[in-house]
């Protein structure tokens, strides 16, 4: 049996989720719980097998999954969110789970892509930050359009709007501003660095790096635990996360995947 989940339910599984191994469900729950629906899979006894939830408001169909029981259909509830959600038949869904929830789920998915490693780093080590640089400069409301159109041509396409009401660092040159960053999440539960990014002209010059180290500062002055997500197959933007304090906490895959009706 498929149906949508009460508040209850959803209160029950935040109380008993391991946030770093569901790091995006986790998410889906607490910051984004407004904007999102969730729909479970249950037996026929109603114990509850796997909850697949959907995210409104991006520009691309954003799912999280979160599997309870071997047996969790993810197929069929793919098919019958999508009827819910009234999508359309080219759907093209979205989402990033776990090394083991990626081996037990991978057959019932239908890539549109081989899905891409993904790794949750987390901020350990606050000594390895280094002194504050005055080349990066705390962005307001002035920036607020320049933010916008970097993040379009910075192809971020996990920013909103809303992200905007968050802090974000920069460096101007010229009135340009040439690299950026802020935060996907900025709660008092925790930080999510995002929306991170230097044009192409001014690479190889540490404004990333700098810019990473004041998120970070930022960051743990808000909450106690920080975090990013970075691509396994950038190496260079690894070792600088590395070299200012972060460790991988969690292995993940990003998949883009046909909604199939079953």
């Amino acid at each position: 049996m498929f149906r949508e989940l009460a508040s209850s339910e959803l209160k029950t599984i935040l109380h008993n989720i391991d946030r770093e191994q569901h790091f995006l469900y986790y998410s889906y729950l607490t910051f984004r719980k407004q904007h999102t629906v969730h729909y479970g899979q249950f037996s026929e006894e109603g114990e509850l097998i796997g909850v697949l939830a959907y995210l409104r408001g991006l520009p691309f169909y954003a799912f999280s999954v979160y599997p309870i029981q071997p047996s969790f259909d993810l197929k069929s509830l793919l098919a019958y969110a999508k009827e819910q959600l009234q999508l359309p038949d080219d759907a093209i869904g979205s989402f990033i789970v776990n090394e083991a929830e990626m081996k037990s789920l991978a057959s019932q998915l239908a890539f549109v892509q081989t899905p891409k490693q993904l790794l949750l780093m987390k901020h350990v080590d606050a000594d390895a930050l280094p002194s504050m640089d005055k080349q990066v400069l705390d962005l307001g409301p002035p920036y607020y359009k320049k933010i916008e159109s970097k993040m379009v041509e910075l192809n971020t396409m996990a920013f909103t709007r809303e992200e905007l009401h968050y802090p974000f660092y920069g460096v101007v040159e010229q009135s340009d501003l040439i690299a950026v960053g802020g935060y996907h999440v900025y709660s008092q539960d925790y930080v999510e660095l995002g929306n991170i990014g230097t044009d192409a002209a001014w690479r190889r010059r540490g404004l990333g790096k700098k810019i990473s180290v004041e998120l970070t500062r930022r960051g743990r002055s808000r909450a106690a635990d920080v975090y990013l997500n970075v691509l396994e197959e950038n190496e260079g933007a690894i070792r600088l996360y590395q070299s200012i304090g972060y460790e991988v906490i969690c292995r993940q895959y990003i998949a883009e995947f046909l909604i199939q009706k079953v």
